[in-house]
This record gives structure tokens, sequence and C-alpha cells, in this order.
């Protein structure tokens, strides 16, 4: 029980560090050109026997036009990392996490979507404020520190992007991002 209090409280103290050197604008993105699927990949290795043990898969659609962003790859992962986190606690035994990206509206549109219970539409304006929880039992008891949304709509919005929630009670939710796209050399 001290250990994971310990864990729980070292997470909020971490995000909320983070939180606090995004919004005074100490952290500033370093672009590369980051593969959404290497990133992808990257991600899902983190989570995969937590998602084993509960058979849940990771199909990837990444449209040909829109595999590579022009992002800080620290601020892709992060993204990612929380948002499948995220689908992880929501998915049922046997769903599915897909990762996509399409080009839209001169930038890319990288999303994460599940097939878990879904977010309320009374809710879907406010999931972005820092420690706003849609059920707070639940994700206390899953160690969730209600920052996760706010640090990677922060770490979005600090790359010129936007990001947003959709999602259908009992069928799921897609949580979507998009990146202005740009012109850099290096990759990550």
């Amino acid at each position: 029980t001290i250990v994971t209090n310990a864990q729980r409280m070292q997470r909020l103290v971490d995000d909320l560090l983070d939180l606090s050197r995004i919004e005074a604008g100490r952290w500033i993105p370093e672009p590369v050109a980051v593969s959404l699927e290497s990133a992808a990949n990257e991600c899902w290795a983190m989570f995969a026997d937590r998602a084993a043990t509960r058979r849940v898969t990771f199909p990837r659609a990444f449209a040909p036009d829109a595999t590579t962003i022009t992002a800080d790859p620290h601020a892709v992962r992060h993204v990612l990392q929380n948002l499948v986190d995220n689908a992880l606690r929501y998915v049922p035994e046997g769903g599915a996490i897909t990762c996509r990206s399409e080009r839209a509206d001169g930038g890319v549109v990288l999303s994460v979507e599940d097939n878990g219970s879904g977010i309320n539409s009374d809710h879907l304006p406010r999931i972005f404020e820092r420690f706003y929880r849609v059920d707070p039992s639940r994700s206390r008891d899953e160690g969730g520190t209600g920052l996760g949304l706010a640090i990677i709509k922060h770490m979005v919005e600090a790359h010129g992007g936007k990001v947003w929630a959709e999602s259908t009670l009992g069928e799921g939710t897609a949580v979507r991002s998009w990146w202005p796209l740009g012109d850099v050399s290096r990759e990550s």
C-alpha cells in the first residue's frame, strides 16, 4: 500500500511539474520529423503485457500521406502514451485501441480510438481541464492524476495544433490531435 501510494504521489508531482513548465512557457518543442508508426509501436511496447492480459489489440491505420509529422518526439510519445494508457482503462476485454492518421486542414490528424465505455457528451468539453475526471472513483483506483489530458492539450497547442475528443456512450472514444505540417530535415 505504501509503495502504491508513493508511486501515485510521484506521478502526481511529475505531472504537476510538467504542466507547470509547459504553462509557464519553459518547455519549448524541438520539432523534427517523427515517424508516427515508430512512435506508435514504441508506445504500444510499453503497454503490450497489460493489453495481452486483457486480449486488447492495437490496430494501426496510417494514411500514406500522413505517416510523419514535424513535432517534438518527446511530445508525440507523451501524447500517445497518455491516450493509450487512458484507453486501456476503459476498453473491454478483447477490445481494440486503434491509432490512425490522416491529412486534414493543412496538417495531420493523429487519433487514438477505443471501443470502450465512452464518455457522456456533457463531460467532453471539460476532459482537457486539469484534475477533471469523468469517473473520479474509477480513475483514483486506477492511479490517474487527472492531469494527463491537460498536459497533452498544452503540448499539442505548443506546436500550433489542437486536440479534441469525440465519444458515444457504450461505443467508445476517439481523441484526435491536429498537428500542422512542417519542414524539418532531422528525423526521430
